[in-house]
């Protein structure tokens, strides 16, 4: 079965990911993406909830969009591109596109051909000590070893970098492609023409200007969004910090992506803490990134624990398709897909770990829309088809 794959957050879609979803259309495949969940990898719930962001994507050309389940959705880079690559791949897709700041895909398959080398390993090692970060000693062992290291500077270069080392590690026989990046500089809020960053959007739709997030979003989506489908980050804040002083030391020492002792600073800040931002400001060093800290307590908050963590998700789960995208599935030969949660039970344990996580996440989640839902949502959520839509 032939499909191209997309591995997004849509948070929200933008112009930008409908220039993507028409260069994936263009190879004349069907098109699948593999969207966030409620909570996505800078450690923040995300703009809108993932039907709504699903419901986005079929408006806009994606055939068949899949959830890419919260362990693995707010999580690292490596982990992120583990279980996006995958589930694109059970799903039938043989290739996959994303966007890029160099828009050279040889450049990114040069590093990344690197990153996996034995060489680099060895190099990697003697640059990894306490006074560096993970990614200022990877830089360094892939400077050493000729690397371009521009592209593992550039966001979404380094992610396509990780796409292909994911592809690597599981021995997939996938192909990779990517577009160069056009518009505002990731995280700024610069105005380049009809594209600004995505982080400034969601300010702004933070702020409730929706008038000003319409402007950078296709022309199909504009009117679909009201006040009650964002969700506002701040409404978390006494809740994770209540939750976090409720803990002992040992509930935080099984967390995903822990290292030098991070669980104990994190027991104590979240005592002496009396903000979110408080909080994050005693985590943050030079060894940590601000999207690692929010992942860290968010995690801890949720209930995460890093039983999961650089492995496999263990189910695909459908959120909606196109009828095309439904006819390219019934022809092909998929794995461990699923619809609806009645099927989960038969996919075995750890899928049901997964999904009771996924559970919970979005039961937090839906309390910081403007109008909260009850809880429940995932076992009432229903498969999205585009002709409904319409």
């Amino acid at each position: 079965m032939a499909i191209t794959g997309i591995i997004a957050e849509f948070n929200p879609l933008h112009n930008g990911h409908m220039r993507l979803i028409k260069e994936a259309k263009a190879i004349g495949k069907p098109v699948a993406a593999v969207i966030s969940g409620n909570f996505v990898q800078r450690g923040e719930c995300a703009a809108f909830e993932k039907g709504f962001r699903t419901k986005c994507a079929l408006i806009c050309g994606v055939d068949i969009v899949a959830e890419l389940p919260v362990l693995w959705s707010m999580s690292t880079a490596r982990n992120f591109a583990l279980g996006g690559v995958w589930q694109l791949y059970r799903l039938g897709c043989d290739d996959i596109i994303f966007g890029s700041e160099c828009g050279d895909i040889s450049k990114i398959m040069s590093v990344a051909d690197i990153l996996c080398s034995d060489s680099f390993f060895a190099a990697l090692t003697k640059k990894v000590n306490g006074a560096l970060t993970f990614a200022t000693a990877r830089e360094a062992a892939a400077h050493e070893l000729g690397a371009d290291i521009s592209i593992l500077n550039n966001p979404n270069d380094n992610l396509g970098v990780e796409y292909i080392l994911a592809a690597k590690k599981l021995n997939l026989p996938v192909k990779f492609k990517c577009i160069k990046r056009e518009g505002a500089p990731h995280n700024s809020k610069y105005v380049s023409g009809d594209f600004v960053s995505a982080s400034y959007i969601r300010q702004e739709l933070t702020d409730g200007n929706i008038a000003f997030a319409e402007r950078f979003m296709p022309s199909v989506l504009h009117g679909i969004i009201t006040e009650n489908d964002i969700a506002d980050n701040e409404k978390l804040n006494t809740a994770v910090l209540s939750a976090l002083r409720s803990k002992s030391a040992k509930d935080f020492e099984n967390l995903p992506d822990l290292s030098e002792g991070l669980e104990n600073r994190l027991y104590f800040a979240s005592r002496a803490a009396t903000t979110l931002e408080n909080l994050q400001t005693q985590l943050k060093s030079k060894r940590y990134t601000h999207a690692r800290i929010r992942r860290l307590i968010l995690s801890a908050f949720l209930g995460f624990d890093n039983s999961f963590f650089m492995k496999t998700p263990p189910y695909v789960r459908l959120l909606g398709a196109s009828n095309t995208g439904l006819d390219t599935l019934t022809k092909g030969v998929v794995y461990d897909v699923l619809t609806k949660p009645s099927q989960i039970k038969a996919l075995g344990s750890d899928a049901e770990k997964v999904f009771d996580t996924e559970c919970r996440a979005t039961d937090v989640f839906t309390l910081t829309l403007k109008a909260p839902l009850e809880a429940g949502l995932e076992y009432k959520r229903k498969f999205l088809k585009t002709e409904d839509l319409i």
